[in-house]
Parts: C-alpha cells; structure tokens; sequence
C-alpha cells in the first residue's frame, strides 16, 4: 500500500507545481482569482436563493435542488475536512506560489470545487443544453484551486467526486 501512496503523492506534487508554477502568467493570475469565486460561500448561498425569487414553480424547483444538493455535499466535504486534517500544499510544498491564502487551514477535500460542481451538476440536470458550459465552469473552479495553490489535485478531485455523489444521491432517493 505504501508503494500506491508514494505515487500518489508524488503525482499529486508533480500535477500540483504543474498548474502552481510552471502556468503561471497575468492572464490566468487575473482569470483564476475571479473564477474560483464561483465556488465560494457566498456565491454558492446566493446564487440558489435567486431561483426563489421567481414564482414559477419549474425555477423555483432548480432552486430547492440547488441548496438540497449544496448542503448534502458540504456537510460531507466539512466533516472529512475536519477528520483528514490534510495541510494546504503552499504551507508544506517548497517554492509553491499562493495567492490571497484561504483563513480555512485544512485542504482536503476542496469545499470551492465540490460547491461549484454541486452548482453544475443540478443546473445541468435541469437546463441540459447547457450541461457542457456548466461544468466546464465548474472544471475551472477546480483548476483554480490548484493554479492558486490552495489545493493538491487530489482534493479536487474528491471534491468533485462528493459532489457527484451528493447530486446523484439526491436525485435517486429524494
């Protein structure tokens, strides 16, 4: 098992200094600190709530699956955060580049990817023509993490995967 481990985490730190070093410019410096607001708490509490403005019970409906499916998948990715307690990677990896850090310590998984493509996930559902710009969306929510150098490859990919896994429980048995 260690020798799966190993490689993991050297994967995970090559993929990680991939995005975090060797991409970086002003362009996706100013492209990546806007796009992961999309995955942020705010946005992920206001965004839903604007379904319920409407009176129409269809838009109202994507809303309520909205927040169902976000509390799910938050509620998971909180408690293994507080389980895993994995550091971020800018405060272990040498000469990672960390822009604007995060107050949340623990990395693992990303709650910012996991919020986007919980978005993704139930918009694409309901709105399916636009199924590909959602989650190429969310894909960048992802990616932003690790450019910013706040998650290692890994916790997005978890992040991701809860979301899935939220989205598809509740649409299953909800």
């Amino acid at each position: 098992m260690s020798v799966l481990t190993n490689y993991v985490k050297k994967s995970d730190a090559s993929i990680y200094y991939l995005f975090n070093r060797k991409l970086h410019c002003n362009f996706l410096d100013i492209l990546m600190k806007n796009i992961t607001h999309l995955g942020s708490v705010v946005f992920a509490i206001i965004f839903p709530l604007i379904f319920f403005i409407f009176q129409k019970y269809e838009i109202r409906k994507i809303g309520i699956d909205l927040v169902w499916t976000l509390l799910l998948s938050q509620a998971i990715v909180h408690c293994i955060k507080r389980i895993v307690r994995r550091q971020r990677p800018y405060k272990i990896l040498e000469k990672a580049i960390a822009i604007n850090p995060p107050s949340c310590q623990y990395s693992f998984p990303s709650g910012h990817t996991n919020a986007a493509f919980a978005l993704a996930f139930v918009l694409a559902y309901h709105i399916s023509g636009l199924a590909i710009f959602f989650l190429v969306l969310a894909s960048l929510v992802g990616m932003s993490r690790v450019y910013l150098g706040f998650h290692y490859p890994t916790d997005v990919f978890i992040g991701f995967f809860i979301a899935y896994l939220s989205y598809f429980t509740y649409f299953k048995f909800f």
